[in-house]
C-alpha cells in the first residue's frame, strides 16, 4: 500500500543544510523509473483497468506528493523561471474542460471509461513532470538521475537485443499477483523480430531509445567521474538495440538527436562517434545479414509503404472529426480503436483536446525546448552545458516522433517524454543563478 503524504513528509524534511533526508524528489523519480521499465507496460492491476499500471499509480501518487511538498515547504532565498510548470497547469486545464464538457454533452457507455482512464492519465504524465521540474533540489541530483535513466534504459536494451536474437519475449514468466495481462507477441518487419523489450509496442520502445541516446553520449564525453567502459557502455548498447529494432521512425529519431549534438561537440569527439557508427554498422552487417538492407528498403520504399500511406490517408478523417468539436475536443482517452488508428499524436490530440488541447501540448514541447536552450546559455561548465543540450535534442527527437505514432495512447513513451519535459525545467531552474528576494515567492516559483 502507498503511504500518504503526510507519513512521507514525515521522512523527507529538509535539514538545516537544505539538503533533504530519505524521501525526496530523487527517490521518486528513481521509483518511477524502476516501474516504467521493470514492470511489463501490458501488467495491470486488474480491479482498476487500463489505469492500474503501477507506473502510473505511482506517478499520481507522485503529483500528490509534489503538492504536498508545495504547501508545507519553506519559502526560498532564490527565484527561478518555472515555465515548463505553467504550461503543463495549461494543458491540466483544458484537459479537464474537455473531460467535463465531454461528460456534459454525454458519452456512449463504452467512452466512458476511457475518458475518465484518459483524465487520471493526464494527471499522472503531470505528476512526474511536476517532480522531475521541482524535485532535484541540487545539480548533483541532476547528474544522479540522468546517470541512472541511461543506464535503466541500456539495461532495456539488452533485453531487446536478446528478444532480437532469440526470437522470444523473455518476459512472459513476469506474473504478479492480483494483475492481468495480455499475451506478449513480438512483432516482425523483412523476416526480422523487431523488439519491445517490456514495452507494449516497438515503437514505444524506440521513442525511450531516442529519447535517453543524446544523453548517454554527452555522459560518456563528458561524465568523467566514471570509467571509459562504464561511461560508453550504455551508449552503445542503445545505439545496438535501436538498429535492431528495425523501425524507420525509431532512426529517424536517432537520427534528429545526433544532428543537434554534433555541432557543439569537438572535432576529435565526431570522429569517434563516426568511427563507432561504421563499424557497429560493420558488425550487424557480418553478424545479421540482410537487415542493412531491410532497413534501407524502409526508407527507400518509403512512398509506397503501407504504414507510410495508412498515415497520409488519415488527413481527411482527422479534419472531419475535428470540426465536430474543435475547440476542446471530444475528450482525451475517447477515440477507440475502432473507430479509427491515427498513427500521428498531433492530429489525435486535435480530435480529442481540440485545436486548444493541440496548441497547449505544442506550448509545452516548446517551453521544455527553449527551457533546455536557455539552461545552456545559463550553464557554467562543460558537462552542464551540453547535457543541456541534450535534454534539448531529446525534446525535439521525442516530439517528431509523435508526429509518425500515438506515443501518447501507450505507457512507456508518454511517461518518459512526460519526465524529460520536466527535466528540461529542471535544468533552466537549476543552472540559473538570477537572485531575487524571497519575497517574490508564489507556488509558481521556486
Amino acid at each position: 500500500m502507498i503511504a500518504s503524504p503526510a507519513v512521507i513528509l514525515s521522512i523527507s524534511r529538509q535539514r538545516p543544510d537544505g539538503q533533504t533526508r530519505g524521501f525526496d524528489g530523487l527517490t521518486v523519480l528513481t521509483v518511477y523509473l524502476v516501474l516504467l521499465f521493470a514492470v511489463p507496460s501490458n501488467l495491470t492491476f486488474t480491479a482498476l483497468g487500463s489505469a492500474g499500471r503501477p507506473a502510473s499509480l505511482w506517478a499520481l501518487f507522485a503529483g500528490m506528493w509534489w503538492c504536498w511538498w508545495q504547501v508545507q515547504r519553506q519559502a526560498q532565498t532564490g527565484w527561478r523561471p518555472q515555465p515548463v510548470r505553467l504550461a503543463v497547469f495549461g494543458l491540466l486545464i483544458i484537459g479537464a474542460f474537455s473531460y467535463s464538457t465531454a461528460l456534459l454533452r454525454g458519452l456512449p457507455a463504452d467512452e466512458t471509461n476511457p475518458a475518465d482512464n484518459g483524465i487520471l492519465r493526464l494527471a499522472a504524465w503531470a505528476g512526474i513532470l511536476l517532480v522531475a521540474n521541482d524535485g532535484l533540489r541540487t545539480v548533483d541530483a541532476l547528474h544522479r538521475l540522468l546517470r541512472r535513466i541511461t543506464w535503466a534504459v541500456a539495461v532495456l536494451a539488452v533485453v531487446g537485443i536478446a528478444q532480437f536474437l532469440t526470437g522470444n519475449p523473455l518476459i512472459d514468466w513476469i506474473s504478479i499477483p492480483g494483475m492481468s495481462k495480455d499475451l506478449t507477441v513480438l512483432d516482425a518487419r523483412g523476416g526480422f523480430i523487431r523488439a519491445s523489450a517490456t514495452a507494449i509496442h516497438p515503437l514505444e520502445y524506440g521513442v525511450v531509445l531516442c529519447l535517453s541516446f543524446p544523453l548517454a553520449i554527452v555522459l560518456a564525453l563528458e561524465d568523467r567521474t566514471r570509467t571509459l567502459i562504464a561511461r560508453w557502455l550504455p551508449a552503445a548498447l542503445i545505439a545496438t538495440a535501436s538498429v535492431l529494432s528495425v523501425s524507420r521512425s525509431e532512426l529517424v529519431g536517432l537520427l534528429v538527436g545526433l544532428v543537434v549534438l554534433f555541432p557543439s561537440i569537438s572535432a576529435r569527439a565526431r570522429l569517434v562517434l563516426g568511427a563507432l557508427g561504421v563499424t557497429l554498422a560493420g558488425v550487424i552487417a557480418i553478424l545479421v545479414p540482410g537487415l542493412l538492407g531491410t532497413i534501407r528498403g524502409l526508407f527507400l520504399g518509403i512512398a509506397t509503404d503501407p504504414s507510410t500511406l495508412s498515415r497520409t490517408s488519415s488527413y481527411e478523417a482527422a479534419a472531419e472529426l475535428v470540426s465536430r468539436f474543435p475547440f476542446v475536443g471530444k475528450g482525451f482517452g475517447t477515440l477507440l480503436v475502432r473507430y479509427h488508428i491515427f498513427d500521428n499524436q498531433y492530429l489525435l490530440l486535435a480530435i480529442e483536446l481540440g485545436l486548444l488541447g493541440l496548441i497547449s501540448f505544442l506550448a509545452l514541447v516548446v517551453t521544455a525546448f527553449v527551457s533546455a536552450g536557455l539552461a545552456r546559455e545559463c550553464a557554467t561548465t562543460s558537462i552542464d552545458r551540453q547535457l543541456a543540450l541534450a535534454l534539448l535534442a531529446s525534446t525535439l527527437s521525442g516530439a517528431i516522433m509523435l508526429a509518425l505514432f500515438d506515443g501518447l495512447s501507450f505507457p512507456m513513451s508518454a511517461g518518459m517524454l512526460f519526465l524529460f519535459l520536466g527535466l528540461s525545467g529542471a535544468a533552466l531552474r537549476l543552472f540559473s543563478t538570477v537572485p531575487v528576494p524571497a519575497s517574490a515567492q508564489t507556488m509558481l516559483t521556486r
